[in-house]
């Protein structure tokens, strides 16, 4: 049998990790809790999904990462698409001034523009999202830096999508190409999605929140994270749910001025 001539041989993973060290290479959150949980940020490689009811908290710790970024790659920009609401610029805006008034000594910090390399699409549907993606992204991507995708969310195009088989190939396609992207940029993806609240049909027992768009989309994910209000209080909790490098973990954060931070002593006794 004839080898592929793109096969380079056997390689020990030391081997793997040197020659390709920006691959493995890991986007902080900014965030302690979310970093311990992801194991160093979310990952170049792969679908990396935030899913939670609303008000969770998955718009703000997009918008958090996508702030942080701008800091740990140099003259790198964000891809933004917007779905479920127009991308929240105020917000945003209040983030950049909260995170330079916190970093008042840091000149580099002070002198960038965060706003700037925001570069926003708002889609409402499965075709705009899908032209958005494989016709206009491509051609930016050959001019511009971009270090991280963001989807918020990536339900909203494909609810009215009655066809499960059709949706199903959709995602493989969809998913594969974006891969594709990533090889060839080495750019993070993250994506947002909603939850379903579900139950036993025979006993209407046992009720659940899954994360939507079913089996055939959470089967192309890399690493899901689920994200929930706690009873009687602000803050939220951070669930590892699946992931090929991370264990399965939680964790609780709050949400400020500055975005989501850090919650001190918070208890499993809550919520």
């Amino acid at each position: 049998m004839k080898m592929s001539d793109d096969f380079e041989g056997f390689a020990s993973g030391n081997e793997i990790l040197r020659k390709h060290f920006d691959r493995w290479g890991k986007l902080r959150f900014g965030v302690e809790v979310l970093d311990t949980l992801t194991d160093g940020g979310i990952p170049r490689r792969g679908i990396i999904e935030l899913a939670g009811d609303p008000g969770a908290g998955k718009t703000q710790i997009a918008l958090k990462l996508a702030l942080n970024v701008q800091r740990q790659v140099d003259d790198c920009s964000v891809v933004y698409i917007s779905t479920d609401h127009a991308f929240p610029s105020t917000r945003f805006l209040q983030m950049e001034r909260e995170y330079k008034r916190l970093n008042h000594s840091d000149g580099a910090v002070q002198n960038h523009n965060f706003a700037d390399h925001i570069l926003v699409e708002r889609v409402t549907n499965m075709p705009t999202l899908m032209a958005c993606l494989f016709e206009r992204l491509p051609r930016l991507l050959e001019q511009t830096l971009v270090s991280l995708l963001i989807i918020d969310s990536i339900t909203t195009p494909f609810l009215d999508e009655e066809d499960y088989v059709e949706r199903a190939q959709m995602f493989r396609t969809m998913v594969h190409d974006l891969h594709r992207y990533q090889e060839r940029y080495n750019m993070a993806i993250l994506v947002t999605n909603q939850v379903r609240c579900v139950t036993e049909s025979w006993t209407y027992d046992d009720p659940q929140t899954l994360p939507a768009l079913g089996l055939a989309w959470g089967s192309l994910l890399h690493t899901r994270i689920q994200l929930s209000r706690l009873t009687n209080s602000n803050d939220k909790r951070c669930t590892i749910v699946c992931g090929p490098t991370t264990r399965a973990a939680h964790g609780f954060f709050h949400i400020n001025n500055s975005g989501p931070a850090d919650v001190v002593n918070q208890s499993d006794d809550d919520g």
